[in-house]
């Protein structure tokens, strides 16, 4: 496959992981992830989380307690050393609390891994941080 093929293929289900996320769907999320035991996740503020059943388990708290979240992705760099890629990104997160609107941004690492059913996340890692405004 040309790396412009594999690039569109990360990109692809790198969208479907947000898709996911934005929709509050745990199935969609699952079908992102590989669900083995080295897999690995890192929410913003949260503690490092290991295996497939933990980090699914943590996305599922998430999902639960979410009513309303809508994630802007920009600054994406996308990384390929086939049969891995990373995509690394800020993470523009808007939720709704009640009749809070709140939006922070999140510095992410989506590491995917090729295999027989296609690319699938082994490590998310999202760690908030302060955006730079440039002088006016």
């Amino acid at each position: 496959m040309t790396s412009a093929v594999v690039r569109a293929q990360v990109e692809a289900v790198n969208r479907q992981f947000y898709e996911a996320f934005e929709s509050l769907d745990a199935a969609a999320l699952a079908d992102c992830w590989a669900s083995t035991d080295d897999v690995a996740c890192v929410h913003p503020g949260g503690p490092w989380v290991t295996g497939w059943e933990d980090v699914r388990d943590s996305w599922e708290v998430i999902l639960a307690n979410t009513g309303y979240i809508e994630v802007a992705i920009e600054v994406v760099d996308v990384v390929i050393n086939d049969p891995v890629a990373w995509v690394s990104c800020v993470e523009l997160v808007t939720s709704v609390s009640g009749t809070d609107r709140a939006t922070a941004s999140v510095a992410a690492t989506n590491v995917f891994v090729l295999g027989s059913s296609g690319w699938r996340l082994v490590l998310h890692h999202a760690s908030p941080v302060v955006r730079m405004m440039a002088d006016a």
